[in-house]
């Protein structure tokens, strides 16, 4: 059965993903692509793209995760598939924020969350509320986004979603430390470094070993906070983690000037 061998394939692509192991991922999504388009089976299709474009964003090639969200979210469109259109909303905020396109973050999410809402989707509406926080942090309103991350971190409490709720801990950690509550946000990063090393999520590792190095230089600690940083960049280059590369060059060529602290990680 072919859909059954897209099926599988795309099944092995997102535990690779999962795994830090993107390109390889890719690679499997390639060829369940091939199988989904001569097959016609456009709901097939649909879900291989979206989990195809989650990987590009991981990669940090941000330009073709938007393209492929974008087509995509014109195939849910078309199957009249809610939830699909919703989780494709998230992954072009996500994206979109990323990119520095805040408004359009912000607009996704929140179109996103309408529709979550409606489908009684606890994920769903967890994983919007935390993109809405993140995109409020990154419009500079610290203290509004706190409650959109008070509600994610409820919704994800009641599913178990540990993963999740670390990275809801991290934004939360990181908008505590852009208000200067640095001592809330180390608490929410060391509390989300544990779940990340209880999970096994590199990218996530990283991202803390980011932000606690940034709290070690605003507190006078230049050392520990460079051994963080460098420790940082290294576990994002084992990984061919594109965006954390970056925020972990940015950082260590930052600590040189002492200029650009805190730093509202996108």
């Amino acid at each position: 059965d072919t859909g059954l061998a897209a099926d599988s394939l795309v099944g092995l692509g997102l535990t690779l993903r999962g795994m830090g192991k993107h390109r390889d991922a890719l690679k499997i999504f390639v060829k369940s692509q091939r199988i989904y388009e001569t097959a016609k089976d456009k709901a097939g299709l649909a879900f291989l793209l979206w989990a195809k474009a989650g990987a590009y964003r991981i990669k940090g090639d941000l330009k073709k995760a938007i393209e492929t969200f974008k087509r995509t979210l014109d195939l849910f469109v078309q199957l009249k598939d809610k939830s699909g259109i919703g989780y494709c909303l998230c992954g072009l905020g996500g994206a979109s924020r990323i990119m520095g396109r805040v408004e359009d973050s912000y607009k996704y999410y929140s179109e996103a969350n309408r529709i979550f809402v409606k489908l009684r989707d606890t994920f769903g509406i967890a994983y919007s509320y935390c993109g809405l926080a993140n995109a409020t942090r990154m419009k500079n309103d610290f203290k509004g986004s706190l409650k959109y991350f008070k509600k994610a971190k409820a919704h994800y409490k009641k599913i178990g979603d540990k993963v999740s709720f670390a990275y809801t801990l991290w934004g939360e950690g990181t908008a505590f430390k852009m208000m200067n509550k640095l001592e809330d946000a180390k608490k929410d990063f060391l509390d989300a470094q544990k779940l990340f090393k209880e999970t096994i999520d590199e990218r996530g590792l990283s991202y803390c070993e980011l932000s606690l190095g940034e709290l070690e230089f605003l507190k006078g600690r230049f050392v520990n906070a460079s051994a963080l940083l460098k420790k940082a960049l290294k576990r994002a280059k084992g990984f061919s983690f594109g965006i954390e590369i970056k925020h972990a060059n940015r950082l260590i060529k930052a600590l040189k000037t002492g200029k650009g602290f805190p730093f509202n990680l996108p």
